[in-house]
């Protein structure tokens, strides 16, 4: 055979997540190779439901805008697909919560650690629509309510209402 024939097949993938208040769609391409070359293209929505409050804000890797008296602290912001994902559900829980880092998506130089314990209520500091805190280093004296949103088994997101409490 002296040309070779190539078969290109598109499949597009839809996962809906049910968790309201706000929707975001993620799309990828994978393009493989086998015995004719194959493209998947995958589509993810996620409704949020159950969010104690109409209009929400979410942490994000925005970092450096934000200061506290000891540095970075975590900025919030309306776009949901820039929301940081937390990969820690299991640790958020214990007594000594989960500590990580976030890096500035724009300036790698930026970053603070941040400590959240999820599930948690009952904080002095936490109000009433919260269901998680957290501290972090450059308020490190602070400890502030949230709401964390499963978003898989093993991650979460965290929100607030827009605009966040002051």
């Amino acid at each position: 055979m002296s040309g070779s024939y190539l078969k290109r097949t598109t499949a597009m993938v839809l996962l809906v997540i049910g968790v309201a208040g706000a929707s975001s769609i993620a799309t990828s391409s994978l393009v493989g190779r086998f015995i004719s070359p194959v493209t998947i293209t995958e589509t993810m929505t996620t409704n949020l439901i159950g969010i104690p409050f109409n209009s929400s804000v979410y942490l994000s890797s925005d970092v450096g805008s934000c200061k506290g008296p000891a540095g970075y602290v975590p900025c919030f912001g309306g776009n949901f697909s820039q929301a940081e994902v937390f990969n820690c559900m299991n640790t958020a829980s214990l007594p000594a919560g989960c500590t990580t880092s976030v890096v500035s998506s724009s300036n790698p130089q930026n970053y603070f650690q941040i400590t959240f314990w999820y599930p948690y209520v009952g904080h002095s500091n936490e109000t009433s629509w919260a269901n998680c805190i957290y501290k972090d280093s450059g308020d490190p004296g602070n400890y502030y309510g949230a709401y964390c949103i499963p978003i898989s088994a093993t991650a979460f997101i965290v929100t607030e209402p827009a605009p966040p409490p002051l």
